[in-house]
């Protein structure tokens, strides 16, 4: 027997369905509710973040730019002939202080104090620190602290970083030892090719890195350098060891003798390494020069030159009296044998073939030398003591070629010319001075 829904009944279905619904539709609206507050709250966190990042980050460049603006000086102290607007090492400490800084664009002041003291060790420099204080969009108190030290150091020294050493084993933008001449042909990354005098038939082949010389060539005079290839040099690039020593050599008949512009022709002549002795200063086991009676207490070495096997060779280009004459020279150095040590020679670099004395018909012979880095000075009045690079009287355990070894030649009643030290606000870039090595 079927049974008969009453129209009443339906109705209140249908009522209580639409009640489960909009509880539901409530239900989800407070969970979305819930959901966008913290929505918000990421979002306002979010925003602190990237606020606070900038100001740290403004912070920073403010700080970085106080500390350049100290280190910008242009000479130790000031003197009568420094400008006014100039700044000077001396005066740095008198910027300490502290001020107040708001940037274009900036949602906040920022308090920036520096402070400069000098270096506790008793060295020569200022100990800096900037700190840089502000106030964040929360209201709490930030900062940045930047400290450094600045040297007193002259500024010119900082032309060095842009200049390579003439003699050391670094590369060029050629990708090679900058002792190694520039009419050197380079064969590949690892050689070049060198003829040392165009009429005869040797040539050296130079480890581009190191610039010492690996390998000695006959090829025909006729053979330009520039046409070698790698294969020409295959077989000899790797039969001996050698180190090069060149320079120029130039005359002067004026009295006195012109160091920077000298006018001569030239002599013909020849260079050999002879036995010579040197001095050093005794070292304390700390390595400290030993005193006695206010002076320096020095040792007496005998420099022994090369022979037999190892007798160096030199080429110059003399004949027919050039103003300017080149020379090369590859020694031998005694130990290149010898395992664990590096090679190295010692001796006398001498010009000879033509007369040396003390009148006017004979000739002084005076190597263009000084203390560039300030070091052999110090050591003994006669600077004997160079290092190696700056054409010392005698060289001593050389380790590595050395180029721009320069000599001037005189007449023998005249004195080895001196010149002014290196000045560049007074235009001298280069020291001319030259001291006697012959007779």
């Amino acid at each position: 027997m079927s049974k008969i829904l009453l129209p009443s009944h339906g109705r209140r279905a249908r009522r209580r369905q639409r009640g489960v619904t909009l509880i539901e539709a409530l239900v989800a609206l407070l969970v979305m509710s819930f959901g966008m507050l913290a929505l918000v709250g990421l979002m306002s966190s979010l925003r602190f973040g990237a606020d606070l990042a900038k100001q740290r980050s403004e912070a920073m460049r403010i700080a970085r730019a106080e500390i350049a603006k100290l280190r910008d000086f242009s000479e130790l102290s000031r003197g009568a002939a420094t400008p006014s607007t100039a700044r000077v090492y001396d005066e740095i400490i008198d910027q300490a202080g502290s001020r107040q800084e708001t940037p274009d664009d900036s949602n906040t002041t920022y308090g920036v104090t520096t402070g400069i003291a000098p270096l506790t060790t008793g060295g020569q420099g200022l100990t800096v620190r900037v700190s840089v204080s502000w106030t964040d969009r929360a209201g709490d108190s930030q900062f940045v602290n930047l400290d450094t030290v600045i040297a007193s150091i002259d500024p010119i020294f900082g032309a060095a970083v842009s200049i390579t050493p003439a003699t050391a084993p670094l590369t060029q933008p050629s990708a090679r030892s900058p002792v190694i001449p520039v009419d050197a042909k380079k064969l590949d990354k690892d050689i070049s090719a060198f003829r040392p005098s165009g009429l005869g038939s040797t040539v050296w082949v130079f480890n581009n890195l190191t610039g010492v010389i690996v390998g000695k060539c006959t090829i025909p005079a006729g053979t330009p350098v520039s046409t070698l290839t790698t294969a020409d040099v295959d077989s000899c690039k790797n039969n001996t060891v050698g180190y090069l020593l060149s320079g120029v050599i130039r005359f002067s008949n004026t009295n006195p003798p012109n160091p920077a512009q000298p006018e001569a022709s030239g002599l013909l002549l020849d260079l050999g390494i002879i036995n010579a002795t040197y001095l050093l200063p005794r070292l304390s086991p700390a390595g400290v020069p030993m005193m006695s009676g206010g002076n320096m207490v020095m040792d007496s070495f005998t420099a022994t030159a090369p022979s037999g096997t190892s007798l160096p060779e030199c080429f110059n280009d003399s004949a027919g009296g050039p103003t300017i004459v080149s020379y090369y020279c590859i020694v031998y150095p005694p130990d290149a044998g010898a395992t664990g040590t590096r090679p190295t020679w010692s001796g006398k670099l001498v010009l000879t073939g033509f007369s040396t004395g003390t009148t006017a018909a004979a000739h002084r012979v005076c190597r263009y030398s000084a203390d560039y880095n300030g070091s052999g000075s110090s050591f003994t009045a006669d600077w004997k003591a160079l290092e190696n690079e700056e054409h010392p009287a005698v060289y001593a355990k050389v380790a590595g070629s050395l180029a721009q070894q320069n000599f001037l030649v005189v007449r023998g009643d005249l004195n080895c010319p001196t010149a002014p030290a290196v000045d560049p606000a007074n235009g001298v870039f280069a020291d001319y001075s030259t001291i006697q090595l012959q007779p």
